[in-house]
């Protein structure tokens, strides 16, 4: 485990967020006054680890490690084993009642790409994989991925203020306990139980092959040799019995031939004499003759009739088209109907004119006779103002409209009725009202009369243009009545015509029906003929069927006395031949049964002989692979038996308690060595360490006469040298005594150095430097000698004021 970077924030007294960078450190001191937090530093980085800190007593007090004044704290450590990159955090809580809670503790893989002396905050991003997830599962992931526990790890890797002696002075239990844990004990333990799970597989294989061994049984070479000659033999005998199959086969093939000859004669004289005349054949020309007659006269009729239509068709297309004449008959009843409209509205119009005319008359009078009494009301009116104006004048005094001095006052008749003349512009003005709201209402329908004038007059010359070449409505009548008439005569022609052509139809479909029953007569005719190719029958002449017939069995007699006299010759010669064959199957089925082949069949003899010859192969091979497995499962037995031996031997060893003493003693034996080497240069050659008999540990003072005694008898200081030693040692070779499986790469010592003098500070630092330098180890130690500290090449300067412990990197 090799710390890379830390992070405070509210831990102890660490108020303030505190970054430490080891990523480029080997060798580093935490140097500063007593209570400044050196040993905070260390004390942080084992929480990340395991949740715990050696100087709080018991491991779950966690409320230690929260500052006094904060609510919040959180520790982050990034670390590297075995090339893998992690980052272990913790954060706790204080709650309203005091109470410290664990809020968050994970342990996740980091991406070892993100440079180690970057940003902290990047670095943490690069998570590749979440691993687990609180408390007590970071502190069991970690010890797995470290392999040893918070209290080893408290022996070995970190070394606390005031606890430097617990290895020294552990007892020989505890000490063997430790070392197997850094020696990875378990390994062996695994090895055995693997071993012993070997030995009883090895075991199984055994009995399975000794078993499989005894099943197979014995092959000898006699029974090898006994499956050669049965071999052999039987491939002696295949060119005699290819031989006598052949020659068997050859007198079957002419048998078969003599056979097929006899019972193609004896064949061809029953077909000849079951030879007969079919009984339909022979009114079949006197029918075929019928139909075609009918036939002619049915194509005849056909031709009349499509003729007619024809003709029917002609005279149709020499007529005007029907929707032309359909047309043109609608458009002269449109006409006529328009013209007959157009006449009642022009009657209409004249009316409305007229009306129009004499409601202009009447507006007129009435217009007049309004001008006269709006006339005759102003003169009365002025008679009346002139009579009212008389009677205010007085001679002498001046006139009130021409201001003139009147001499004397003229005399007024009275003037007629004023209000029957205002009565007389009323009733005219009614009158003048009523008579322009009748010339309206005139004009209005006027106008409409003449507007439907306008449109009959436009569709009458629209109908006249339509009709401009067609002819009178009389003559379109009739040329429809033509054209109905014409087209009547036609469907008559076509149905006629469809009604020939189907005639024709059904008379070839009847002639057909003979024709099949003529092909089907000639084809029986035929195929009776072909019956006596072989014996040279005549071919057929003519095209009667019956009269074929007729010449078909004149010839069947004749070739029937032919025939007759080689039949006997043929059935004499297929005796032979079959006698022949049987002599030689029956001697070949003989010669096998002598040699050891079942057959009851000479032409399956071939393929008898064949089979008892593979058998024979096949037990020959059979028996040297027999032979063979044998030998191979003997081999394998012998393996076996050693391997199971091998197995059980080792399981059994390393199941034994003293093999694990052994060898924690062996790997005590050589940290007691190297220790006791550096013991000696602390001490200045006086004191020496060495290992009991029970693995106890003792101490030779070399100045009292090589006096041995424990290592309880030393001195503070004394006993400080002796653990260093111990540390040193235990720190340097926990890699290679657990074969690797232990990456321990650093080792921090906290305090015990302010006991030492001057010359044994001196070995000390040398040691520390050597350490650091020679191995791939980081190297920290905690404290406040200046003498030590300065020979550090990095140190980290711890100070504290009233907030917060800070910490300031000084050297390279």
């Amino acid at each position: 485990m090799r710390p890379l970077r830390l992070m405070l924030d509210g831990f102890g007294s660490y108020r303030e967020r505190t970054e430490i960078d080891l990523s480029d450190v080997e060798f580093f001191v935490l140097t500063g006054p007593t209570g400044s937090g050196k040993s905070t530093v260390i004390d942080a980085l084992c929480f990340a680890l395991y949740g715990t800190v050696p100087r709080w007593g018991k491991g779950n007090v966690i409320r230690n490690a929260l500052a006094p004044s904060t609510v919040e704290c959180r520790v982050c450590l990034v670390f590297e084993v075995a090339g893998a990159r992690y980052a272990a955090a913790r954060a706790l809580k204080r709650d309203a009642r005091g109470q410290v809670h664990t809020k968050e503790a994970r342990l996740d893989r980091l991406d070892p790409a993100v440079p180690a002396d970057g940003d902290l905050a990047k670095i943490l991003e690069a998570c590749v994989e979440p691993i687990v997830e609180g408390p007590d599962q970071v502190t069991a992931r970690v010890s797995a991925l470290l392999g040893i526990s918070y209290e080893h790890f408290t022996q070995c890797v970190l070394l606390p203020q005031g606890r430097f002696a617990e290895f020294l002075h552990a007892k020989p239990s505890e000490r063997q306990d430790l070392l197997s844990r850094l020696l990875a004990y378990g390994i062996y333990e695994e090895i055995g139980r693997r071993a012993r799970e070997r030995a009883q597989l090895a075991g199984d294989r055994l009995a399975m092959a000794e078993r499989r061994l005894a099943e197979l049984g014995t092959v000898t070479e006699a029974d090898i040799a006994a499956g050669e000659r049965r071999v052999t033999e039987l491939a002696g005998l295949v060119s005699e019995v290819d031989s006598v199959v052949a020659e068997i086969a050859d007198l079957r093939d002419r048998w078969k031939d003599a056979n097929v000859a006899a019972e193609s004669a004896r064949t061809a004289l029953a077909e000849l004499a079951a030879l007969r005349v079919p009984g339909d054949v022979a009114d079949l020309s006197a029918r075929l003759a019928v139909a075609d007659e009918l036939i002619d006269r049915r194509v005849a009729e056909a031709v009349a009739a499509e003729r007619a239509e024809e003709r029917a068709q002609a005279e149709l297309a020499g007529l005007a088209d029907l929707a032309v004449l359909h047309g043109w008959r609608e458009a002269h009843r449109r006409e006529a109907a328009v013209r007959d409209r157009l006449d009642r509205l022009c009657a209409e119009r004249d009316a409305a004119e007229g009306a129009e005319s004499a409601a202009a008359e009447e507006l007129a009078t009435a217009e007049r006779a309004l001008t006269e009494a709006e006339t005759a009301q102003a003169a009365t009116d002025r008679a009346h103002r002139a009579v009212a104006l008389a009677t205010d004048l007085a001679p002498g005094a001046p006139c009130p409209v021409c201001l003139r001095t009147v001499d004397s006052v003229p005399h007024h008749e009275v003037p007629a009725d004023l209000d029957a003349a205002r009565a007389a512009v009323k009733a005219a003005k009614a009158a003048v009202t009523d008579g322009r709201r009748r010339h309206t209402a005139a004009s209005r329908t006027a106008e409409a009369a003449r507007t439907e004038v306008g449109s009959a007059q436009r569709q009458a010359a629209e109908l006249a243009g339509e009709l401009r070449d067609a002819p009178p409505a009389a003559e379109v009548i009739t040329a429809l009545e033509h054209r109905q008439t014409a087209e009547a005569a036609m469907d008559r022609a076509r149905t006629a015509a469809a009604g020939a052509r189907k005639a024709v139809d059904q008379a070839r479909t009847d002639r057909e029906a003979l024709r099949e029953e003529e092909r089907r007569a000639w084809s029986a005719l035929r195929d009776r003929r072909d019956t006596f190719v072989a014996l040279g029958v005549p071919a057929l002449d003519g095209s009667d069927p019956a009269g074929a017939w007729r010449d078909l069995l004149a010839w069947a007699g004749e070739a029937r006395a032919e025939l007759s006299g080689g039949v006997a010759e043929l059935e004499s010669a297929e005796r032979e031949l079959r006698a022949r064959g049987s002599a030689a199957a029956t001697g070949l089925i003989g010669l096998l049964e002598r040699n050891g082949v079942d057959v009851t069949d000479a032409a399956a003899a071939p393929v008898a002989l064949a089979r008892h010859r593979e058998r024979a192969a096949r037990d020959l091979a059979q028996a040297r692979e027999r032979a063979e497995r044998a030998a191979g499962l003997a081999a394998e037995v012998d393996r076996h038996r050693a391997e199971h031996q091998v197995a059980e031997l080792l399981g059994q060893l390393l199941r034994s308690d003293g093999f694990e003493r052994w060898l924690c003693a062996e790997a005590l034996e050589s940290l007691v060595l190297e220790a006791s080497q550096t013991l000696m240069q602390l001490s200045g050659g006086q004191y020496e360490l060495l290992r009991g008999t029970r693995n106890e540990l003792v101490v030779v003072d070399h100045n009292d006469a090589g006096t041995q005694r424990p290592v309880n008898t030393l001195s503070g200081g004394e006993t400080f040298q002796a653990s260093l030693a111990l540390a040193l040692a235990l720190s340097h070779q926990v890699a290679g005594l657990s074969g690797g499986r232990r990456d321990l790469n650093s080792m921090f010592l906290d305090e015990g150095f302010g006991t030492l003098d001057e010359s044994t500070l001196d070995i000390v630092a040398s040691t520390l430097e050597r350490l650091a330098a020679e191995t791939d180890r980081m190297v920290g130690i905690v404290t406040h000698v200046p003498a030590l500290a300065e020979r550090v090449p990095v140190r980290f300067a711890v100070t504290r004021d009233g907030a917060s412990s800070r910490l300031t990197r000084l050297g390279m």
